[in-house]
This record gives C-alpha cells, structure tokens and sequence, in this order.
C-alpha cells in the first residue's frame, strides 16, 4: 500500500460533541515511465501483455489526497477514518479520481481496531526490504520486478481486513482476518510480532509473522501472481501456510539494510514449497539517497528473481527528483528471453 506522508492541514469542527479533526496530506508526481514489452500490469506502466500499449516510454502525471478524520467519546475512546483520493488512469491517460485504502478505527488503552483495505497482521508488523531502505519511485520499480514478495497473503479474499494492533514497550502485536464473502473457502488470519533495539548504535528491527489463507482461484505469491500463467500457479482450493521474518538495521552513518524471508507451504499433490529471499541496502549522503534491493523465488518450478536501483534527491520543501530502474528474470523455458525491465525519471512532490 502507497504511503502518502508529510505536512498537514487540519479543520476542527464542533456541534454539540467533542472535537473532531479532519487532516489533508497529498502526494504528487510528474515525469516519465518506461519498461520492455513483456512487463505485466503491476505498476504504473501496463506493459504490451496487460493492454497493448508496447513498450515505449510514456509521460506519468499522479497525484493522491489523503484525508484523515479523527475524534474522541466522553469516555476517551478515539475513533476516526482514513482515504485516499487518488488519479484512477495513470499513467497512460488522464482519468477520474479513485478511492481507495479506505479505514475506519476505534482506540484506546486496549489497542487498535481497524477494518478496511489495510495491512493485515504480517505486513503490519514486518518491514520489506524497500521500506527498511526507504526506497521509492514514480514508477514503483522498486515493487515491480518478478522477484518483490508483496504483501504475504493480504487480498487473497476481498481485500477488506480486519486487524487489531497493541504496543508494549519496543513490542508490537497485531492479529487481522480477511473473510470469505463467497462461503466456499476457509477465511483468512494471520498474526505477527515486531521488537526494535538499540545494540552498539544500530538500531535494528525484528519481525516475525504466521499467516493462513484458502485460495478460491489459482493463486500465486507474490508478484509471481503477475508473472505466471494461471496454470502455472497453486489452483482454487488450496491451503496455504505462510511464515515470514524481516530483520532492518539503521546504522546511523547513512547506511540502512533489510532482510526477508518467507515460506509459502501449500497443500495438495503435487503442490511444493516456495522460498523467497530479500536483501536490501541503502545509503544517504546529505541530500543524496541511493538504494538497491533483490528478491528471489525459490519454487519447484519456474525460479524467479529481480533487483531494483533507486537515486532521490532531496531539493527541499517536500520535493525530490528521484529515478529507478528493475530487472528481472524467470528460470523457465516458457518465459525465457522475455524483456522484463522497467525505468522511470520524475519529481515527487509532498505536501
């Protein structure tokens, strides 16, 4: 899920309860984005296999507004909601606004309780490769290529999840579920524990997760979901028992890494194990951020594997030029000697 940060505008209004606050923060890009002929649709760029466009570079113009409402019960309960407005098209035509990552919660001394289209309990809780780097692109080549994991078994149902987080001390914990509207599969759960520390002026961050799902259509992990044929992936039906574990270090000398691992067990003959591997680095200098990340699936079948390069610079005022590039490759004969490259060059502005 996209994270839209940064300054804020905030509208308090009152009629005859306590306060409530509405926050605006918005994000906006310009510039150009590019990729081979064979890149599937899970970026920004459609690629010739998701709507016939080839491979030339096109311009990308996106924007989000992102709107947070908040308030508070007599008692001390916070309560609030959460979207995106977001460009619908982009970036290979102008198009209506969207919403999206729509959120509604509930808080107070026992913890967090949030339903809609957000993390469930792994993803809260543990911290990719690209996110411990702080890797980003206009393009998202960063997510793109055939070897980025995602979002473990998140959306495998309808995408609305319900997840309840608590904190204590340097400890997080979060438990989620994701129904079956179509009352033919088992629903989703998933649970997960992060602990950050300090040891020798680095600080590091664990996270361990154990995610459950049914698929109720032919199924992937990962982009390989984007990748492979539907024949190629575990068919409806099938359970799946997800294991992950990240690991981030900040060294605070300019330099940050993130590791991944993830284990995909599903059920059925036939059906084998997939492993993914992630390792990331990235460096910053004044206003300088630079970043490389890969990824691997490690399956009885087609392997595949992909990197990505990310340069930002940091021009001030909520503004960067930033610029990415991502590779991959699938070990299979059937997708072998395809152009799975992806590019892009613009400004992100933040506000």
């Amino acid at each position: 899920m996209k994270k839209v940060l940064f300054a804020t505008t905030a509208l308090v209004a009152s009629a005859g309860f306590a306060a409530a606050d509405i926050t605006f923060s918005g994000q906006a890009e310009m510039g150009i984005v590019g990729g081979g002929k064979d890149v599937p649709g899970v970026s920004s760029y459609t690629g010739e296999n998701a709507g016939g466009y080839g491979s030339d570079t096109v311009f990308n113009n996106d924007f989000t507004l992102t709107v947070v409402g908040s308030g508070q019960t007599d008692s001390g309960l916070s309560f609030g909601i959460s979207v995106d407005f977001s460009t619908e098209a982009e970036p290979d035509a102008n198009g209506n606004v969207a919403l999206d990552n729509e959120a509604v919660f509930i808080s107070g001394d026992f913890g967090t309780l949030t339903l809609g289209e957000i993390d469930g309990a792994v993803d809260k809780q543990l911290t990719e490769v690209n996110n411990a780097i702080g890797q980003y692109s206009i393009g998202d080549d960063e997510t793109v290529h055939a070897g980025f994991q995602g979002a473990y078994g998140d959306g495998a149902y309808d995408n609305q999840i319900l997840r309840y987080d608590y904190a204590f001390g340097d400890f997080g914990f979060s438990a989620s579920m994701e129904l079956d509207d179509t009352d033919t599969v088992d629903n989703g759960y998933a649970l997960a524990i992060s602990y950050k520390t300090d040891m020798g002026g680095v600080g590091l961050g664990f996270g361990l997760g154990y995610q459950y799902l049914e698929t109720s259509a032919a199924w992937a992990p990962g982009n390989l979901d984007k990748f492979l044929a539907a024949g190629d992936k575990w068919a409806a039906g099938t359970e799946v028992d997800i294991i992950a574990a990240t690991v981030s270090a900040d060294f605070n000398n300019g330099f940050k890494a993130g590791f991944e691992y993830t284990n995909f067990d599903p059920s059925g003959a036939g059906n084998s194990d997939v492993d993914h591997y992630a390792i990331g680095l990235g460096y910053s200098i004044n206003a300088l951020s630079l970043g490389a990340s890969y990824g691997k699936f490690d399956t009885s079948g087609a392997d595949a594997d992909g990197y990505a390069l990310t340069a930002a610079y940091d021009l001030g005022g909520g503004a960067s030029v930033v610029a990415a590039y991502s590779d991959s490759d699938i070990d299979s004969g059937v997708y072998d000697d395809r152009d799975y490259e992806t590019y892009s060059l613009g400004i992100v502005m933040n506000f």
